[in-house]
C-alpha cells in the first residue's frame, strides 16, 4: 500500500509512530511513503508563527525527517491546486484540501489523525 502522510502523521513518526494502529505501521513498512510539499509550508508557517517548536529550523528538520524515514516528496502542481479548489467544502483547511487532492490525483491512502478527511467519498485513510 502506498501512503500519503498528513502533516500530523509526520509528527507522529517523529515520536516513533506509537500513535499508529498496527495496520498503519504495517502499511508504513510495505510500500512507498509520500508527503506533499505543502506539509513543509504548513510546518514552517506554524514554526515561524510561534505555534510549533522543533529541535531544528523547519528547513533542516523537514528534509532530515524525510531522509530518516525514507519518505518521498510530491511537489505541488497546478492540477493538484485545481482539484483542491473543486473539492466539496467538507474541509476548510487549505493544507488538508491540497493533501486530499494529492491523494485523489495519485490514488494514495492518507495516513492521518484528522477526523474530517475520511468524510470525502473517494478518500481512503488509515491511522
Amino acid at each position: 500500500m502506498n501512503l500519503l502522510l498528513d502533516t500530523c502523521a509526520l509528527f507522529a513518526l517523529s515520536d516513533d509512530g506509537q500513535a499508529f494502529s498496527a495496520k498503519a505501521r504495517k502499511a508504513l513498512n510495505s510500500g512507498i511513503v509520500w508527503i506533499s510539499a505543502i506539509s513543509a509550508f504548513e510546518i514552517a508557517q506554524k514554526y515561524h508563527g510561534g505555534k510549533l517548536h522543533l529541535p531544528l529550523p523547519p528547513s533542516d528538520w523537514f528534509p532530515a525527517m524525510l531522509r530518516q524515514h525514507r519518505i518521498e516528496e510530491f511537489p505541488l502542481h497546478s492540477t493538484t491546486g485545481c482539484i483542491a479548489a473543486s473539492l466539496p467544502p467538507i474541509h476548510k483547511d487549505p493544507f488538508d484540501r491540497l493533501i486530499i487532492a494529492t491523494a485523489l490525483e495519485k490514488k494514495l491512502t492518507i495516513l492521518t489523525c484528522d477526523q474530517t478527511i475520511p468524510n470525502y467519498p473517494e478518500i481512503k485513510t488509515l491511522w
